[in-house]
Formats: C-alpha cells, sequence, structure tokens
C-alpha cells in the first residue's frame, strides 16, 4: 500500500471524532517543517527498524514510512492506536504495539542488529526516555527525539554552564549530542505552556564514562546540592571521599558543576578502588 501524503493532523482529529487528550499530556506536532527535519536528522534506512516512541495520529509515523524506513510504533492510547491502525494498517512496513515509551526493553527490539528511534513525546516521561536511551546505547544506531527548551539547554551544556547538571553528565557520557531544530510552541496543537526542539542523539563507540553505581551516586550527589563544595555535597557517601579526590586530583573546594565527565569519572574510580 503507498503512503498517503501529508495530512494536518487537526483534519485527522476531526475525522475519527478524537480531542487531544490532558491526561496523556497530548499536543500533536502540526508544523511539517519540523517532521521533515525529524527524518532528515534520523536518516532512515530500509534495512533496520525505526523505532517511534508515542506515535500518536502518525503524523511522524507517515513521513517515516514516506521516507523508506521500516517502522515499529510503540503507542499508550488505544484511541491512537485505533487512529494507526485504520490509517497505516496496510502499510506492510508498518507495525504498532501497545507499550511505555519510557520502558520499552530497546535492547530486545534491536535482538536482529541496531536500530534507529525517534519520538515526539509527553514531557513528563523525558526523563524515563532519556535513561532508557542511556542504558540501551548499544543497541541504537541513533536517536532523534523532541523535548522542551529547557532539557534540550541541560543536555547541550558544557561544565561551567549554569544548566550543566547530572543528566547532562549521564547523557553526554554515552552519547554526541546535537541539536536539529528549535520549535516553539505553537507548531503544535494544542500549544503547550512551553517551546520544544528537537536533538540528535549519536552513541559514542567509546563511553566517555562508564555509568557504575559509584559513578552514578558521585554525579548525583556532587549536582543534589550544587552550591556546596564536593567535599560538602559528597560527605553524605560512605568512604574515604577526600582522599578519592585526592587521587582524582580534583580540589574538593570546587562545586560538581564545573567537573568534566572524565572528572567525575575518576573520582568514581578512586573511590570504588579505596572502598
Amino acid at each position: 500500500m503507498t503512503v498517503a501524503p501529508w495530512e494536518d493532523p487537526r483534519r485527522v482529529l476531526r475525522r475519527h471524532g478524537l480531542t487531544p487528550k490532558r491526561s496523556f499530556s497530548q499536543s500533536f506536532l502540526v508544523a511539517r517543517h519540523a517532521v521533515e527535519r525529524i527524518v532528515e536528522a534520523l536518516d532512515p534506512s530500509p534495512d533496520e527498524l525505526t523505532v517511534e516512541l508515542g506515535p500518536g495520529l502518525g503524523t511522524l509515523t507517515g513521513e517515516l514510512l514516506r521516507a523508506g524506513a521500516r517502522v515499529l510504533a510503540i503507542e499508550r492510547d488505544p484511541d491512537m492506536i485505533a487512529v494507526l491502525r485504520q490509517e497505516l494498517g496496510a502499510v506492510d512496513r508498518f507495525e504498532v504495539r501497545e507499550g511505555d515509551a519510557a520502558t520499552v526493553d530497546l535492547g530486545e527490539l534491536a535482538a536482529s542488529g541496531r536500530i534507529a528511534l525517534a519520538g515526539n513525546l509527553p514531557y513528563a516521561i523525558t526523563g524515563g526516555i532519556l535513561r532508557n536511551l542511556v542504558e540501551h546505547r548499544r543497541s541504537l544506531r541513533r536517536a532523534v527525539i523532541m523535548v522542551q527548551r529547557e532539557v534540550r539547554d541541560r543536555l547541550l551544556a558544557s561544565p561551567g554552564d549554569k544548566t550543566w547538571g547530572a543528566s547532562s553528565v549521564f547523557v553526554q557520557a554515552a552519547f554526541a549530542v546535537s541539536g536539529v531544530i528549535k520549535v516553539p510552541a505553537g507548531a503544535f496543537h494544542p500549544p503547550p505552556k512551553v517551546d520544544s526542539a528537537v536533538l540528535r542523539f549519536d552513541p559514542l563507540e567509546t563511553p566517555r564514562a562508564e555509568e557504575t553505581e559509584a559513578f552514578r551516586a558521585i554525579v548525583k550527589a556532587a549536582f543534589g546540592q550544587r552550591r556546596k563544595t564536593l567535599r560538602n555535597a559528597l560527605r553524605g557517601l560512605e568512604g574515604d571521599l577526600d582522599g578519592a579526590l585526592a587521587a582524582a586530583d580534583i580540589d574538593p573546594g570546587r562545586r560538581g558543576e564545573t567537573l568534566t565527565i572524565e572528572d567525575f569519572a575518576r573520582v568514581a574510580r578512586a573511590w570504588e578502588a579505596s572502598s
């Protein structure tokens, strides 16, 4: 079956007698150029599986299919699943499954090879999505997802920036993160209260740091009280943290927001070695 041309999502909603659900935090992307940029950044291949998280009405799904992708869509809303099956169910390169985008096992989906991943998701589950991406980075060729603007700022931040934080460290340890396009609130129906942006995540062949339990604990503690010096911020952790900082050649009077990913990794390794 040939995939139908682009259609404004608001017309699709009306055709199916639906309205956006607050309970699902639904805002549908209606700006075609933004959808096209997502597909361009993902650069899907018919030889690999493209997983779309939160496809909604299938606006991005259709563009992926028109680009030749083989798409598996993971959707939680039964009404959206019904729309997807009516609109795209006859396309042999398309499948939709009910599931939670934040907890879907990407490793299982990538059993036969690395996958491409795209998503325009409710922002309430962004944290879960990012943790899922980091955990399954070896299963991904590339990911392109929509986030709210302040999350974009954190994920593109550098040490010393006011937006540099734990999520910056965890994500950039595993991925090269780059901006694709900024998307204003007016590009959605209904418009959310914040502006958005699309980011591309390319897995690093060699991660900048392994996310061990020690690494996670050090990073979370350092940013949990970000105005405190490292000596004070890490005080709640057990073990010789002063010795670990000294072994890593890190001044305990510094704040966590000044440390690089590699700095955190050295502290974590020294702390583990002293335990």
